[in-house]
């Protein structure tokens, strides 16, 4: 009895910080269950709720406040909002997606892929993509107690992939610009798990738990809202000495997982990048490249276009929306991040490539299975050498 009034207690403290902190967010608030009655609505919003507050209201500063307000509290659809989902940003914003991403990132294994059968390589996406930014960090390598060095983790979502990298650094920052996502990112990181609601079959679902692993110190963590195409000047910088002060940044290793083609402007933020990182830090990025104009203007794909147009003397746009002709010559995604990051701006060189793949679950039935490409690459210690 003593045990179950303790308990009682614990949770209802709990509940009383979170009304505070996210003031107004009932969805999330009492239960922690992110189950279709209380997350909102499933079909995308006609603007993306991230950054924007209810008119007449200004924004507070200083990152997300977990408020998603205006949501819809209609039952989930079945629309997947995976890599391939062409909904464009506001669906981040969505209970259906952080339903499908608690499961992609936090779900046991066993509950996402059930079957014998399958590609059981492709689970556990965010610890391979985790393990990753370890193998090629110097701080990891030399120490052999306590995780060490800075790490961050940008589009972090839900926050899989940073939960795991705090296995290996001692800090970690995860930044996504949906509110939704970095909501739910900080309730796992109070909680430790989350109840969240996957699909059987047509409309029936079932509730499931996603946890951090035990091994995992989540006080090493913080979640902040943002945009990857223009940075928060406080993540920019200060990791160089003298003159280059502010070409250099601070992080050990920066992450960036299956975000580039789900960017407004990727070239945008393979600019920034040099400023993130300290001489030898490690940048990973991982990408499908599934280029969509839900999510990308056309004329700023970094690939998957035909350049036939521009061959024959027309203009770049006219390229990307010309009809192919036979064996016509495309422009690559991994080209363009190639030419942006090893020029003397970019500030970087090559160390490896990789075939990472992934695992979506839509319902007991069907999944989503892709592979990204994964490229490491150094950041130079001397800059605009």
């Amino acid at each position: 009895a003593v045990g179950v009034a303790a308990a009682g207690a614990a949770c209802a403290a709990t509940s009383l910080y979170w009304n505070l902190h996210f003031r107004g967010t009932s969805w999330l608030i009492g239960s922690f269950d992110l189950g279709p009655s209380l997350y909102g609505m499933s079909s995308a919003p006609s603007t993306p709720a991230a950054g924007k507050g209810k008119k007449g209201k200004k924004k507070k500063k200083g990152g997300s406040s977990g408020n998603l307000n205006g949501m819809d509290t209609r039952e989930p659809s079945t629309a997947s909002t995976g890599p391939s989902a062409g909904g464009g940003p506001a669906v981040y914003e969505t209970k259906r997606a952080v339903n499908e991403y608690l499961q992609f990132h936090f779900g046991d294994p066993n509950d996402v892929l059930p079957y014998r059968d399958g590609p059981h390589d492709a689970l556990r996406f965010t610890q391979r993509c985790a393990d990753l930014c370890a193998k090629h960090t110097k701080s990891v390598k030399t120490s052999r107690t306590e995780p060490a060095g800075l790490a961050l983790d940008i589009g972090c979502a839900v926050g899989g992939a940073t939960f795991e990298l705090a296995k290996h650094f001692a800090i970690v920052e995860g930044l996504d610009s949906s509110r939704a996502f970095i909501t739910a990112a900080r309730l796992m990181k109070e909680r430790g798990s989350l109840r969240y609601t996957c699909f059987r079959e047509g409309e029936v679902t079932r509730k499931l738990t996603g946890a951090v692993n035990d091994r995992v110190d989540r006080a090493r963590v913080s979640f902040r809202e943002g945009d990857a195409c223009g940075l928060p000047r406080s993540l920019l910088g200060g990791g160089g000495s003298g003159p280059d002060f502010d070409a250099f940044g601070r992080y050990d290793a920066v992450l960036a997982a299956n975000l580039l083609c789900r960017l407004p402007d990727p070239a945008a933020f393979l600019a920034q990048c040099a400023r993130l990182l300290r001489p030898g830090g490690a940048l990973v990025l991982v990408s499908p490249y599934s280029w969509l104009e839900a999510w990308t203007p056309k004329d700023r794909w970094l690939g998957g276009y035909y350049e036939s147009a521009s061959d024959d003397g027309g203009s770049a746009e006219e390229s990307r929306s010309a009809s192919p002709s036979p064996n016509a010559p495309y422009r690559r995604s991994f080209d363009a991040i190639e030419a942006a990051l090893t020029s003397a701006e970019g500030g970087f060189d090559l160390v490896e490539q990789s075939d990472v793949p992934f695992l979506i679950k839509e319902h007991d039935r069907k999944f989503q299975w892709g592979v990204s490409h994964c490229t490491v690459w150094r950041r130079r210690r001397v800059q605009n050498a």
